[in-house]
């Protein structure tokens, strides 16, 4: 669903953390049960017989069964009722399901999220994931070759392709908005081609995307891509930024607005909780990200709406960059 995985530091301490802990899941699960019980019996529990959780069978926690069940009964246990977990083939069935209240609790892209809340207005986001290095979104960005002094208009531009967020879309709404100039487009097909169509000096900047740290002014080039391919990068001419989205959040876990308030709440202390006392969840969970959640503002994906009606197809629902 992104055209670039995310940084491979994330992929490092995720292992890093795996060795030390010895993926010791079936530990974690306990220590975060046994905190869990000190939340006192909630109403939910006896309005509500199941909590089915939705995800895209494309989701890196869903390809291992015994993980994604361990993961099933962690929740279940810490809820005090049954908990499944169901695979949906694409984002647009995902949509569909958590419109419908056929699942009550989603782990959505930004896009995918955006348009189900576009779709029903029935859907908040309570916790949004954290990346190793501590980023909660990213931003667009473009940028062009350090000696390059001419105007936006006059550059000629590498993107990967229409589907991609970070290389088309966010360019694209801010070109349509007046608020970028528009280059000379050259559709490159892939990450890798539009890097390689820079090295041999064919294009004079390119659009890609940047992790977006709090407190960060987030322009550290060397961050590119979330960090890939920096070899290739670093060694053709200097970059600077020239122009930069507003942040788009990375997809939200969000609930249905028919759950209880009690469950929502029990639901976060959970995810909260989970990078310190269960660390061999959070990975098997969270493989991908692996810092943690935060508590998103109600106007975080407010950014994301414009890109709803872009969506070229079911899969791009699902891009994050």
């Amino acid at each position: 669903m992104t055209e670039t995985r995310p940084s491979v530091r994330i992929a490092g301490l995720a292992r890093s953390r795996a060795k030390a802990g010895g993926w010791m899941l079936g530990g974690s699960m306990v220590a975060l049960a046994m905190m869990m019980t000190s939340v006192a019996r909630a109403d939910y529990r006896e309005s509500l017989s199941v909590l089915r959780l939705g995800v895209v069978e494309s989701y890196v926690a869903a390809a291992n069964p015994l993980k994604l069940e361990a993961v099933q009964s962690a929740f279940a246990t810490a809820l005090g009722i049954p908990v499944e977990i169901i695979k949906l083939g694409s984002y647009a069935a995902l949509i569909d399901a958590h419109a419908s209240g056929r699942v009550g609790y989603a782990i959505h892209s930004a896009r995918s999220y955006a348009a189900a809340d576009a779709a029903c207005g029935c859907v908040r986001a309570f916790r949004s994931p954290v990346a190793a290095d501590g980023s909660t979104g990213f931003r667009a960005v473009l940028v062009v070759r350090d000696s390059v002094n001419a105007p936006v208009s006059a550059l000629t531009v590498g993107y990967s392709h229409e589907g991609s967020v970070s290389g088309w879309q966010l360019p694209d709404q801010a070109i349509k908005a007046g608020s970028l100039e528009r280059p000379q487009m050259v559709r490159a097909g892939s990450v890798a081609s539009v890097v390689e169509l820079y090295q041999t000096g064919e294009i004079d900047g390119f659009f890609a995307w940047l992790p977006d740290i709090p407190g960060n002014a987030g322009s550290d080039l060397g961050q590119l891509f979330g960090g890939w391919n920096q070899t290739s990068i670093s060694a053709a001419d200097p970059l600077r930024v020239v122009w930069s989205s507003q942040k788009i959040p990375y997809g939200p876990h969000a609930v249905h607005r028919s759950l209880p308030d009690d469950l929502v709440a029990v639901l976060g202390t959970f995810l909260d909780d989970m990078a310190s006392s269960a660390p061999g969840l959070l990975d098997a969970f969270e493989p991908v990200y692996g810092g943690g959640y935060v508590t998103p503002g109600p106007e975080d994906y407010r950014n994301v709406r414009g890109l709803v009606e872009a969506l070229p197809d079911e899969t791009s629902a699902g891009s994050l960059r």
